[in-house]
């Protein structure tokens, strides 16, 4: 074995064209393919740092009435009691929250992402603190000083990583609090900058109207399907009772951890992986074609070791030898490529498609992976040619003619195979890119119905206790717009409770006079008298707010066409009334919220790129306080270069308001709208190309490979007559029939990858002709093109020298 080891690497050191072309071929795909898999590894099989996590789940309430597999997974305290009271199989439960709490700092307020949990949550989930301590119970207890649990960022970013900030006061919304631990950097719970400790009980006023997220740990043994069973019942049990909490028909499901955050994205990334399956199979296919004509080439060689005495077993083995020389060189240069690809994917990934904790990188799992992918394609790319090398006839490649003929038609057929495969491989990744970008450039043609472009905006929370009232909102608003619109660079700037393409607040609504049996939908805003304005949104009848009905609280609203033409049809809307339900149970209710509509726009996005906009209505923000509150400004430049002069102009009216979530609204969309599909396709277009790079190679490889076994017969043709024309068209053919064959197989294939990827495409048919036309015309381009060389050199054989090879 030593002796073929060493005899292997001289072979190939002698060939180093062939060689590098080889391992660079294997590396693209075992790089690929261990990139993706991490991922895979580090995001669904091993995403948290937390104990016996894959036994950890959350409970989700689904309408049943809802297509999407989508659902309430989270409950107020009385329903949250009931569940972690009554179940069979929990042996552990925590919740929590999260939200906004503000820290006072020297330089003005900085608003945080505050975790409200029970007290058990750090020993629920195993993680100790690399400073002080965690939550007890005992720091939930109604006279417990504050206290609360800082996150590695916050530690990092506001304490300059400072050991000693143990015991420090720090001030929370006002209150001073104490603090008693920092948690390492992948502890991340709810996304929170610090924890604080809550105590459930049914009769707290104060945590009534607050939702929280229930998680359980499952008992030894209990699965899922059983948990789900005995949620569902315990649930409709309760609906009995409480029935305004549910549903009509709802179905309970306990579902992981890992499931509750990653959703529909599994899909994605199972999609990618089959994708770089595809392109590790070509990667193969290629290196396997390159090794059948290196051993047909070397045909004498084994022909004389074989009359010397070696058996065929040693033959192959000398032969896998080599083999293995390449893949684990390939394999060693494609965790090169993984480490550079992980480095590109990461950035990639939408953010919130997966668990915050995760961290990918190339691990030892993961390095596993590419080792047993290396030797896989040892015997995918290796044993064949082996064999049929073992197998050939010793006396044929002993004669000395030497006619330059192909000897035998096993290994030219099992070499055509393989480049069929190639390119019917190639096609299907192809189709898969070509559907997605597709896909894509409509989604980035919808009409969102407003401007993005040049719009900054930025969420202010207000501190607990402050601007409770409607009067106290419109005050502060009131001070701030102007002094925003002043700003140089400004455009115009507006009061929001939402930002677009995501929807308002949700409500039932009624319209005075006309009976309906479905359930009537809206959704609402409360913008000032610039948000048309500031979005660049499009007035088609009537009149926008005014700032006299704004400052006034009247009830006038303006709203969206779809609303016009679900609920009046073809009637004028303009001086009639439209009631938003929901304004009448809020916290500080609203006796009579009748609006009169003055206006209508035309429809904007308010439910995602892809989905029909939803009937809304924008109503003055003055008639209620409280929801999210923030400010959108529209500049005549780069957005971004004004944050710091609206913060000052903010602070300068109230330096106890903080900003959150602040950018551009092209940013946003880019984040949370274009991201997810970016995503696939941005991969499965490098794979798609690498894979008809790959195909070019084979196809050149096979041709060049055929045209010089074929330079005898060549040079007889031409000296009986035939000319170059002649030559070129035989060539072609010998191209076109590979091509022709793999492509009608890479279109029956295509075939399985429009129905994967169905759910991924929109505005174009998974079966899109255009699609398929383009893709199979570029599979045949390239093949073409690869084949060019090699006709260009059989063209130009001389007759007397081809003579000659006699």
């Amino acid at each position: 074995m030593w002796h073929d080891f060493r005899y292997g690497l001289r072979a190939l050191r002698g060939q180093p064209a062939f060689t590098a072309l080889a391992i660079l071929t294997l590396a693209l795909g075992i790089g690929a393919a261990t990139t993706i898999f991490s991922v895979i590894q580090n995001v669904l099989l091993d995403p948290f740092p937390y104990r016996d996590a894959n036994r950890v789940v959350a409970v989700q309430i689904r309408d049943a009435r809802e297509a999407a597999a989508f659902g309430r997974r989270v409950m107020r305290i009385p329903e949250f009691l009931d569940f972690q009271e009554q179940n069979q199989v929990f042996d552990g439960v925590i919740g929590g929250t999260s939200g906004d709490v503000l820290l006072a700092t020297d330089e003005g307020t900085v608003q945080l992402t505050d975790g409200v949990v029970t007290p058990n949550l750090f020993q629920f989930l195993g993680v100790a603190p690399i400073y002080g301590r965690t939550l007890t119970a005992a720091d939930a207890g109604p006279t417990a000083p504050p206290v609360c649990v800082i996150a590695h960022k916050m530690w990092v970013k506001h304490f300059g990583a400072d050991p000693g900030v143990i015991g420090r006061l720090v001030t929370l919304n006002g209150v001073p609090t104490t603090v008693i631990g920092v948690m390492p950097a992948r502890f991340t719970k709810l996304a929170a900058d610090l924890w604080r400790p809550v105590a459930f009980a049914r009769g707290d006023p104060v945590l009534a109207r607050r939702y929280f997220m229930f998680q359980a740990h499952l008992k030894p043994g209990v699965t899922l399907a059983q948990a789900s069973a005995d949620l569902d019942a315990l649930a409709h049990r309760r609906a009995a009772a409480f029935p305004k909490d549910y549903p009509e028909q709802f179905t309970v499901a306990a579902i992981s951890w890992v499931d509750s955050i990653v959703g529909p994205f599994r899909a994605t990334l199972y999609t990618v992986s089959a994708a770089v399956g595809l392109l590790l199979l070509i990667a193969c296919f290629n290196v396997a074609i390159m090794l059948l004509a290196r051993a047909t080439a070397r045909g004498r060689e084994m022909a004389v070791r074989a009359s010397l005495g070696a058996k065929r077993s040693r033959l192959i083995r000398q032969l896998l030898v080599e083999s293995v020389i390449l893949a684990v060189a390939g394999a060693a240069v494609g965790w090169l490529f993984a480490y550079a690809g992980i480095k590109g994917v990461v950035p990639l990934i939408p953010e919130g498609f997966i668990p915050r904790e995760v961290v990918i990188r190339l691990n030892l799992p993961a390095l596993l992976f590419s080792l047993g992918a290396a030797m896989a394609t040892v015997l995918l790319f290796g044993l064949a040619p082996a064999a049929q090398t073992a197998r050939r006839d010793i006396a044929e490649p002993l004669k000395g003619s030497g006619k330059g003929a192909s000897t035998g038609t096993q290994g030219g057929r099992l070499r055509n195979t393989l480049i069929v495969a190639e390119i019917a491989l190639s096609l299907m990744l192809l189709v898969g890119a070509g559907l997605l970008i597709r896909s894509f450039a409509k989604l980035q043609a919808v009409d969102l119905g407003f401007d993005a472009t040049n719009v900054l905006f930025a969420r202010l929370p207000f501190a607990p206790g402050t601007y409770r009232t409607a009067t106290d909102t419109q005050r502060f608003y009131q001070a701030v717009l102007p002094r925003l619109q002043a700003l140089p660079g400004v455009v115009s700037a507006t009061e929001t409770t939402t930002l677009p393409p995501y929807g308002g607040i949700g409500s039932d609504v009624q319209i005075p006079g006309r009976t309906h049996t479905e359930r009537w939908r809206a959704l609402f805003q409360l913008v000032s008298e610039g948000y048309v304005q500031t979005l660049g949104m499009h007035l088609t009848r009537g009149r926008m707010l005014n700032d006299v009905e704004v400052s006034a609280a009247r009830k006038v609203a303006v709203v969206n066409q779809t609303l016009v033409d679900r609920f009046f049809g073809k009637e004028n809307p303009i001086g009639q009334h439209v009631e938003l339900s929901m304004l009448k149970t809020f916290d500080t209710p609203l006796a009579d919220p009748l609006f009169e509509i003055v206006g209508v726009i035309a429809d904007a996005k308010n439910q995602g790129l892809q989905d029909p906009a939803q009937p809304e209505v924008f109503v003055p923000y003055t008639i209620v306080p409280g929801f999210f509150r923030g400010v959108m400004v529209r500049t005549a430049g780069d957005p971004a270069a004004l944050l710091n002069s609206v913060r000052r102009e903010i602070w300068a009216v109230d330096r106890g308001v903080a900003l959150a979530d602040s950018g551009t609204l092209s940013e946003y969309l880019g984040r949370f709208s274009y991201a997810e599909p970016r995503f696939s396709l941005t991969l499965l277009t490098v794979f798609a190309g690498v894979g008809l790079v790959l195909v070019a190679i084979g196809v050149y490889s096979v041709i060049a490979y055929t045209v010089s076994r074929q330079i005898h017969e060549i040079g007889i043709r031409l000296a009986l007559g035939a000319q170059r024309a002649d030559v070129l068209r035989l060539v072609l053919r010998m191209t076109l029939r590979l091509v022709s064959i793999g492509l009608v197989l890479g279109l029956i294939g295509s075939l399985a990858v429009t129905r994967v990827l169905a759910s991924q495409v929109w505005g174009i048919s998974p079966h899109d002709p255009v699609t398929l036309i383009t893709v199979a015309a570029a599979v045949a381009a390239a093949a073409l093109a690869a084949c060019y060389f090699p006709a260009r050199r059989a063209m130009n054989v001389q007759p007397i020298v081809a003579l000659r090879l006699e």
